[in-house]
């Protein structure tokens, strides 16, 4: 079963160095990733801000994101 990252549509496209993370990840977990984008996260002090999962991460930057993601994964397979 796939990992929900989920993130706001507005907040996230604001900043393409933390797109190109998310395209970087689906790409290479295509079917380990189900990305979700809302319309608004209301956590416009914290952008930008992800969920794994149930677990918030405000202020990510996209190096955080890749090992956020990839700790996730490496949780799910054992």
């Amino acid at each position: 079963m796939p990992i929900q990252l989920t993130m706001c549509r507005l907040c996230t496209r604001s900043r393409p160095e933390f797109l190109c993370a998310v395209a970087e990840l689906v790409a290479s977990y295509p079917s380990e990733i189900d990305v979700v984008e809302l319309e608004c996260m209301a956590a416009c002090d914290d952008v930008p801000a992800i969920m794994v999962e149930t677990d918030y991460y405000p202020q990510v930057v996209p190096q955080d994101l890749i090992r956020l993601v990839r700790e996730c994964l490496q949780l799910s397979t054992s």
